[in-house]
């Protein structure tokens, strides 16, 4: 890298941009948006069109409903398999078509190619976030055209506000997974490691530890918290991920009987806060994280691409 000038690495970047035409990364990064519409308009779209009558606590709470959508939908759901799929496409015509062979005789350095991909990855990934939050505003349009009852503000500073967050959750996964795609030559690694990183933010998003840090510093988990941090209105904010029942603590049972011999279930505590959720994860504790994490695994990766493969 120190070797590398501004303008080869803007050569680099504009001929790692141009492999993207026609590519399977391309259609992605427009699949997965257009996907997450259809079934936002359906599971929350489609209701509110066909309203004949919208009471006006119901009207005030609309504009809630296009943040849980993308709080709990995209973020707990697509974004994660996003995350996963993006970097090992960006490295399929290397590994597939044997482009490797080809590079390795041109006055490139594999680490600048390396942060080349790096670089369209970042601002891919920030393009789809923005086509998100373009196609959700069109969405809510036609909603309005179709039912103007439920013509609402936009919450474009709230849509912001988790987008921008949700992308510096996931900047940690975006280093491991780019670092993960450039050593191995199998696309099945980091889609298994997506699964698996699915099945913590199903069963870890919203579950109650003390302290929350522990759950919040898991990378998989940690762009979903993320999301959630960003919404300042408690009612629009996921107390739990759709997929999951609430969770409690129980501090203290015990389960006597009663006179039929049923078992009585009683949960006490001495302590004064006993029931109430533990305070979240500062937002400085979580961006430090974030940004900390994926230097360390940017620079490892890094380093890994600039040893020699023979």
């Amino acid at each position: 890298m120190m070797g590398i000038t501004m303008a080869r690495m803007l050569q680099l970047f504009f001929a790692e941009a141009r492999k993207l035409r026609r590519s399977p990364a391309l259609r992605t990064m427009w699949l997965f948006p257009v996907i997450f519409i259809l079934v936002d308009l359906l599971v929350s779209g489609l209701p509110v069109m066909m309203a004949r009558q919208l009471s006006l606590p119901s009207q005030q709470g609309l504009p809630s409903v296009p943040v849980m959508a993308l709080a709990d939908t995209w973020s707990g759901y697509f974004h994660p398999l996003l995350i996963a799929l993006l970097p090992p496409l960006l490295y399929r015509s290397e590994h597939r078509f044997g482009l490797w062979k080809h590079l390795h005789v041109q006055p490139v350095s594999r680490k600048g190619i390396f942060a080349a991909k790096a670089l369209l990855l970042g601002l891919g990934f920030a393009l789809v976030l923005g086509t998100v939050l373009i196609l959700l505003r069109l969405e809510w349009v036609l909603i309005a055209v179709v039912n103007p009852m439920a013509h609402v503000t936009f919450p474009w500073g709230t849509l912001l506000r988790v987008l921008a967050w949700s992308y510096l959750g996931s900047l940690p996964l975006l280093s491991l997974y780019l670092w993960l795609s450039d050593r191995i030559n199998n696309a099945a690694v980091p889609i298994m490691f997506a699964l698996v990183g699915l099945l913590l933010t199903v069963s870890l998003g919203g579950k109650e530890l003390d302290r929350m840090w522990r759950r919040d510093f898991i990378p998989w988990v940690l762009p979903y918290t993320c999301a959630q941090q960003a919404i300042e209105d408690p009612s629009a904010r996921q107390e739990v991920h759709s997929a999951q029942k609430p969770y409690y603590i129980e501090q203290k049972v015990e389960s006597p009987k009663d006179k039929r011999g049923r078992k009585l279930r009683i949960i006490y505590s001495s302590d004064p806060n006993f029931g109430k959720p533990p305070p979240p994860t500062p937002p400085w504790a979580l961006a430090t994280f974030s940004l900390g994490c994926a230097a360390l695994l940017f620079l490892v990766g890094l380093v890994e691409a600039g040893r020699d493969r023979a």
